[in-house]
């Protein structure tokens, strides 16, 4: 058939869609303008329907806050005092307010060739001190933010460091990458 597409046309059109037009009816002039308009970078843009992994991630995590913030929740009901050791003389002691479960790190383990676990890591790094870090604080009222300020232990500080909160945070994160078929594991341990 002499006007049917070339095998180049049918190779560009593969790497543009991932589809195979091997075996499509097709002229060259059809080719041509499926070419012309599915390669064009503003049909891409206006086309794309999908999102990304980490604007998936970010909805997924508003989705679940209140299970992270219960677990805040809990962690908050915490409260000790944490003193110099017995060899300092009692006059001069110092006594510190202490909020939560514990300091901790807490990060993800993945195979390092996966682009897509790494995708939704840097994401949630990001989402855990901007966009969820505030949804954190609006639950508070600022005599309530004052008073964990006066006391030594700030809230942003509390959000950041309770290894309960980083955990109940990097589960969920975790909860969506499985749903996406990535396997992440959480490393954690206290500081």
């Amino acid at each position: 058939m002499e006007n049917t597409a070339t095998l180049r046309q049918r190779w560009a059109l593969y790497c543009i869609t991932k589809k195979d037009y091997r075996n499509e009816i097709l002229s060259k002039e059809e080719a041509a303008k499926l070419i012309q308009e599915l390669g064009n970078p503003n049909y891409k843009k206006a086309s794309k329907v999908a999102k990304s992994l980490s604007s998936e991630l970010l909805s997924y995590l508003k989705e679940h806050f209140d299970e992270i913030f219960g677990e805040a929740v809990k962690s908050l009901s915490l409260k000790s005092i944490i003193e110099d050791d017995d060899y300092v003389p009692e006059d001069k002691k110092k006594r510190y307010a202490f909020v939560g479960f514990g300091c901790g790190i807490t990060y993800f383990k993945y195979r390092k060739n996966n682009k897509k676990a790494e995708e939704i890591n840097k994401a949630a790094n990001e989402f855990q001190y901007n966009d969820i870090k505030k949804m954190f604080l609006k639950k508070f009222t600022a005599k309530e933010r004052h008073y964990y300020e006066k006391i030594g232990c700030p809230l942003e500080a509390i959000w950041s460091q309770d290894q309960n909160i980083q955990l109940a945070y990097y589960h969920t994160v975790r909860d969506f990458a499985k749903s996406k078929g990535i396997e992440m594991e959480i490393i954690s341990r206290l500081d």
